[in-house]
């Protein structure tokens, strides 16, 4: 099994930025985030950077990233300076320049500038983690594990984007209708555990959804997690570095069977 696998999908920019390529990593799953003693509750956790607007470029990951930076418990960790709670300009070229790092530490061809590739989740947590900004980073594989990092802490997640999300209802939601039109990287910020949503800041502008917000029905999330959607839960400086579980070892039912095959193979003359 290789050790990554990289998709590149056929993202229109032209239309609205995206940019969010799939990374997923094999080690990853030595780094998932322990739910242990997690009890679902209602969160908000507080944005203090505006809403971003990453225009046309493929700077999704970039963005979903600054605006978890932007967001408590993330925020308080920086270096003074390091964002800005008005100036929205500034904030986004924290963002271009954590995209165009990223593009140098994921696993595809290319680098922004000249070319806007896009970019993965894990790539921006390298970068960010490269900055210093965070100590390290963890992943979920469903559902239930997304929901627990989200009661905890701001996520970012990596998704289709169907036509339909471009258009949200009145009140925010983002229904699955029309094609996937791209991969685009967000920032989840709010546990709704009574309507079972999750809510997102877009790097879309304000004029996006509700005031630059949308959600998701706990549902639609899991059906774009099946989706080779990913979730990536990056952990405060303050905090120590996530370490790797050990790696799975064979039992002996399955040592002793293999030595056995490998045995009879011998005796046919079929391995040296």
């Amino acid at each position: 099994m290789a050790e990554y696998t990289v998709t590149l999908q056929d993202d229109t920019y032209d239309v609205r930025g995206l940019g969010r390529l799939v990374e997923h990593d094999e080690r990853s799953r030595r780094y998932a985030f322990d739910i242990t003693g997690i009890t679902l509750a209602s969160v908000h956790h507080a944005r203090h950077v505006p809403v971003l607007d990453q225009g046309t470029l493929g700077s999704c990951t970039g963005n979903a990233m600054t605006g978890l930076l932007g967001t408590s418990p993330f925020f308080e960790t920086l270096p003074s300076g390091t964002l800005s709670v008005s100036d929205g300009t500034l904030d986004e070229k924290v963002a271009v320049e954590l995209y165009s790092d990223a593009t140098k530490l994921d696993s595809y061809p290319g680098t922004y500038p000249p070319t806007d590739t896009g970019s993965s989740g894990i790539g921006v947590a390298k970068a960010a983690a490269k900055q210093g900004w965070i100590s390290g980073y963890q992943h979920t594989f469903d559902l239930d594990s997304a929901l627990a990092a989200l009661a905890v802490r701001p996520v970012i997640i990596g998704i289709n984007w169907y036509e339909g999300f471009d258009s949200p209802s009145a009140e925010g939601e983002l229904t699955i209708s029309g094609k996937v039109r791209g991969g685009h990287e967000i920032v989840l910020d709010q546990l709704d555990v009574e309507q079972k949503r999750v809510w997102l800041t877009n790097s879309w502008g304000t004029s996006f959804g509700v005031h630059g917000r949308a959600f998701l029905s706990w549902d639609t999330f899991s059906r774009l997690l099946t989706e080779k959607g990913d979730c990536t839960v990056p952990v405060p400086v303050t905090a120590p570095a996530p370490t790797p579980t050990p790696a799975p070892q064979p039992d002996q039912a399955d040592t002793a069977f293999w030595g056995a095959a490998k045995d009879w193979a011998r005796a046919k003359g079929l391995l040296t």
